[in-house]
C-alpha cells in the first residue's frame, strides 16, 4: 500500500490545496486510474491550531499554567527538560503543545472521549531531529494513550502516554523512537468556524468517534469521491458519492454498489493492510452546501457487513456525519 496522507478533521478544515497523482486507494474496490488524494498537506487542524495558538498569546482570556499543572516528558531513554506548554480545545477536541529547553518537543491530539488522534516529536531549533509520529491506523494498538481525567469546569485534562513514534507514520518498519510522559494542563476553549465537523457511530453497539480522514477521487470532473473515516481502532468508515450527482435524499446500498453508499473496513495488524467487509444498509444525505472551494456534507447512516475473512457480521447503526472536502 502506498502511503496516504491523512487530513485531521478534529477541529476545522480551512482550506485544501494540493492533491497527487496515481496513488492507490487504501480500498481495493476503490482503485481507479483517476483517483487522487489529498497528500503531503500539512494538517488542517495543526493549521487552525497554529493560528489560534498566535492569536491566544496575547489574549486575556489565556488561561495561565497553575501550581497543579506539570509535564514529564521522556524521549528515548532521556528526561527532557520542559519549560514551556499550552493546551488549546476545540468542542471535543483538545491539543496539547510541550517544549523543551533544547527545542525538543512533543504534540498530542486526543478527544474527549479518549481516543488519540496525531502526537507528534519534532525539535523547535534543531533542523536534523527526526520527526516523527505515531502509526497512522488503528493507533491504539501500537501507543498507549489513557486520558485519566479532564476538568471542564477549570478547564484542565490529565493524559498519560506511552509507545513509539515512527518517521515513517504510515511504515510499521520505519526508524521509531520510544517517548512516554504524563502531564496535568490547563487549557483555553476556542469555538470553530465551522461547528460539528467529524463523524460518530456505533458499531456492534460501542460508541465509535471519528479522529482523523482522508479523500480518495471526486478531483476529475464526473468522478466518484470516497471520504474515509478513521478512529483510532481497527475500523474505517468510507462514504462514497459523486459531487455533481450526489443530493439530498435516502439510498439504500449493498456490496456492489459504486455510489451513494457506506463500507465498513477494519485493519489487519499482521497484514497491515485493510480489510473491507461486504456492506449493506441506508445513506441518508441531508444537506449538501456547496461553496467556490469545500462542500459541506451532512447526513446518516447504518449498514451490516461481512467479514469475508471468517464470516462475521457487524452492524453499523446510528452513524451521523458532517464533513468538509475540497471541489474538484
Amino acid at each position: 500500500m502506498k502511503n496516504i496522507k491523512l487530513v485531521f478533521h478534529f477541529f476545522l478544515i480551512l482550506f485544501i490545496v494540493s492533491c497527487s497523482n496515481d496513488i492507490d486507494s487504501v480500498l481495493d474496490e476503490n482503485k481507479e486510474e483517476n483517483q487522487e488524494i489529498i497528500e503531503d498537506e500539512e494538517s488542517v487542524d495543526d493549521e487552525v491550531i497554529d493560528e489560534e495558538e498566535i492569536e491566544e498569546e496575547d489574549s486575556e482570556d489565556n488561561v495561565a499554567i497553575t501550581e497543579e499543572d506539570f509535564f514529564n516528558y521522556v524521549y528515548k531513554g532521556e528526561t527532557v527538560n520542559i519549560d514551556n506548554w499550552t493546551g488549546q480545545k476545540v468542542e471535543n477536541t483538545l491539543s496539547i503543545t510541550a517544549s523543551g529547553s533544547d527545542g525538543n518537543s512533543i504534540n498530542l491530539l486526543f478527544n474527549t472521549f479518549g481516543d488519540q488522534g496525531k502526537i507528534s516529536s519534532y525539535s523547535t531549533t534543531d533542523f536534523d531531529f527526526p520527526s516523527s509520529e505515531n502509526f497512522a491506523y488503528f493507533t491504539s494498538n501500537f501507543f498507549t494513550f489513557e486520558l485519566v481525567n479532564i476538568d471542564e469546569v477549570n478547564k484542565k485534562v490529565e493524559v498519560q502516554f506511552s509507545g513509539k513514534l515512527y518517521e515513517d507514520e504510515y511504515d510499521i518498519e520505519s526508524a521509531s523512537h520510544e517517548v512516554e510522559g504524563s502531564f496535568i494542563a490547563s487549557y483555553v476553549e476556542t469555538e470553530p468556524s465551522i461547528a460539528n465537523l467529524g463523524a460518530y457511530a456505533q458499531i456492534d453497539g460501542e460508541s465509535w468517534y471519528e479522529t482523523g480522514s482522508f479523500q480518495t477521487g471526486g478531483f476529475v470532473s464526473g468522478s466518484d469521491i470516497t471520504l474515509h473515516q478513521l478512529s483510532d481502532n481497527e475500523h474505517l468508515i468510507s462514504i462514497t458519492i459523486n459531487h455533481e450527482e450526489t443530493e439530498e435524499g435516502t439510498f439504500i446500498f449493498n456490496a456492489d454498489s459504486s455510489v451513494n453508499s457506506v463500507a465498513l473496513s477494519r485493519y489487519d495488524v499482521i497484514a497491515h493492510e485493510f480489510v473491507s467487509y461486504e456492506s449493506s444498509g441506508t445513506l441518508v444525505i441531508t444537506a449538501k452546501e456547496v461553496g467556490p472551494q469545500l462542500t459541506l456534507l451532512k447526513g446518516k447512516f447504518s449498514l451490516t457487513g461481512i467479514d469475508n475473512t471468517d464470516s462475521t457480521t457487524t452492524d453499523v447503526t446510528d452513524g451521523t456525519f458532517s464533513i468538509v472536502y475540497a471541489n474538484y
